[in-house]
């Protein structure tokens, strides 16, 4: 993290050239006097408090508070005015901020959008901040995407990453992705009675509602034809699986890649068994597009 300096004398040097006293400053930020005393002492408020600080004061933040060295997730976070749990709730993902500030699990292109609207930053500049958390801070990024030459893929771990991740990953082209109504329907037929509604579908998608009962996770697992393991909380590792897998045969339908080898796959690599099927898959293709051509002619 690429922190702001903090220097309790120059702020309040600024504090009196804008006319405050440390009691009009702690009423204008909401905080004690005691607070600024403390600051003005030399130790300096939560970052996520300083764009206040120079905005009350009138102050261009770079200026009163200048950082060394471009700015991280933390860094985009904090320069918002946000706390880690006030973002999360702003885009509704618990953990997403802490585990990617911190290096552990990369956004998804939904959160990114997310992130990058509340920061008011753009998605480019979101993922550069990104891999300048992940520690690799030369990757090129690409604007509204994962990183160029990303390998380690970004993980949906909540319902609604889940249900957005296959809504935005796996309907390409024309194919429109089905709507909530949509996704009801196939749930209740799954479960051969009714057991959600669209406006149910559109809780969990939303993350308006967090948790689903297993005949509603095994329904969703049905209806967009994962494996239902995709859906079960905590199964990390067949996760990552099945969205690596997901995101070959995207490339592999786009005519980017003829044979799938291990490398880049993640930190675990794809299962043989997986990557035998994909390349099989790679191998079949000519006779599957002649196929559904032939079907479409007739």
């Amino acid at each position: 993290m690429s922190e702001r300096r903090f220097d309790g004398q120059r702020l309040r040097s600024a504090r009196m050239a804008a006319g405050f006293t440390q009691i009009g400053l702690s009423k204008a930020l909401g905080v004690s006097r005691s607070a600024v005393t403390t600051w003005e002492s030399g130790r300096g408020p939560d970052p996520e408090r300083l764009p206040a600080v120079a905005r009350v004061l009138g102050w261009d933040i770079n200026s009163l508070f200048p950082r060394n060295g471009a700015p991280d997730l933390a860094d985009l976070r904090c320069d918002a005015g946000f706390a880690q749990y006030e973002i999360e709730k702003t885009v509704r993902s618990k953990d997403a901020a802490r585990c990617a500030e911190r290096g552990i699990r990369r956004l998804t292109p939904a959160l990114a959008a997310a992130f990058a609207d509340a920061y008011g930053v753009t998605e480019g500049e979101l993922r550069a901040a990104e891999n300048r958390s992940f520690g690799d801070s030369h990757a090129p990024a690409k604007e509204g995407g994962t990183p160029a030459g990303e390998s380690n893929t970004p993980i949906p771990t909540t319902l609604a990453e889940k249900i957005t991740y296959l809504l935005e990953e796996t309907y390409p082209g024309d194919r429109q992705p089905p709507s909530d109504a949509d996704i009801a329907h196939g749930i209740n037929h799954a479960a051969g009675t009714p057991v959600i509604s669209a406006e149910g579908v559109r809780d969990l998608r939303t993350g308006a509602v967090t948790e689903a009962s297993p005949v509603i996770r095994e329904g969703l697992a049905h209806t967009f034809g994962v494996s239902a393991f995709f859906f079960q909380p905590d199964d990390l590792t067949i996760v990552r699986t099945i969205v690596e897998g997901l995101q070959t045969l995207k490339l592999v339908r786009s005519g980017h890649i003829r044979h799938i080898a291990t490398r880049g796959m993640g930190p675990q690599g794809m299962p043989a068994e997986l990557l035998a099927a994909v390349n099989d898959l790679v191998a079949s293709l000519p006779e599957l597009n002649q196929a559904e051509g032939s079907a479409t002619d007739q």
